[in-house]
């Protein structure tokens, strides 16, 4: 598996289509309906994106999406000469990750980011191809049973063609996406992805990318935003976490799984980064 599958796995990425409106004649979307990681899709017509702060208005042909990695303020329009005849149809959605990573990952990437329609077939590095965009367009119209669920699913590739477009036109320079490819840090970060229960020191991590401990824990430091020891604890954390939600694993057996030596110490730790308990995770 890639190194960015890899990582994906662990963000556990579940994507809802929340809202599906159309519009016609003159209108004005302000698009605040959640605080997250969220999109548009024009599923039909056009429309201007107006994003407050004095940045340029966009505009957006059927099957371009934009992307906000972080809340902000912006409104979809109409454009200045549409009429009654003209309709534009839009599909929001919003990304959620079970998981204490995503924020690390989000943080890394541009606030805002805009998919064009790309009639071409599907290449490393392209925009969002046109199949899926067509699919999603084509669940959005029918009353078919699951599409619901469907076009959820379909919209996580979404966010994963959004980052492939990151990698491709090297618009991330630092981050967690930025350090999968660093030669000193993607082999690190993926030794930790492979075997997360591994009792891994700095120094070790250090040595898969030939650097000093010191060397290598300021780059990381730097690039991710985190350090290696926080990295790695908000990884098996995650795994524990899910452990005790899908088997029922007992509150000891997650603690010893994270690397901790008392069911105290992994509890206090679990709270400061899922914000509850282990046992209000646990499933009965």
């Amino acid at each position: 598996m890639d190194d960015l599958s890899e990582l994906m796995r662990h963000l556990r990425l579940q994507t809802r289509v929340f809202h599906r409106s159309t519009h016609c004649g003159q209108w004005v979307v302000d698009a605040e309906y959640e605080r997250k990681a969220m999109f548009h899709l024009v599923a039909a017509g056009r429309c201007v994106l107006r994003i407050d702060g004095g940045t340029p208005d966009v505009i957006l042909q059927t099957g371009d999406a934009v992307l906000f990695t972080s809340p902000r303020d912006h409104r979809l329009i109409a454009t200045f000469d549409a009429d009654d005849r003209d309709a534009t149809l839009l599909l929001c959605g919003y990304f959620e990750f079970d998981s204490p990573l995503s924020a690390v990952l989000l943080a890394s990437l541009p606030a805002q980011l805009l998919l064009r329609h790309d009639p071409t077939p599907i290449r490393a590095g392209s925009g969002a191809p046109a199949a899926l965009l067509k699919l999603i367009i084509a669940e959005a119209a029918t009353g078919e049973p699951g599409a619901a669920a469907l076009m959820d699913k379909l919209a996580d590739a979404l966010f994963m063609y959004a980052l492939r477009q990151c990698l491709g036109d090297g618009s991330v320079q630092q981050g967690l996406l930025a350090a999968l490819s660093d030669p000193h840090l993607g082999p690190a970060l993926q030794a930790m992805h492979h075997q997360p229960q591994h009792a891994w020191s700095v120094a070790s991590l250090a040595a898969h990318g030939h650097l000093s401990r010191a060397a290598f824990a300021r780059r990381f430091a730097l690039s991710v935003g985190i350090t290696p020891k926080d990295y790695l604890t908000r990884l098996r954390m995650q795994l524990a976490k899910s452990a005790l939600a899908e088997r029922g694993i007992s509150v000891t057996e997650a603690a010893m799984m994270a690397g901790y030596a008392t069911e105290a110490a992994f509890s206090r730790a679990f709270k400061r980064i899922h914000g509850s308990s282990p046992g209000a995770s646990r499933t009965l």
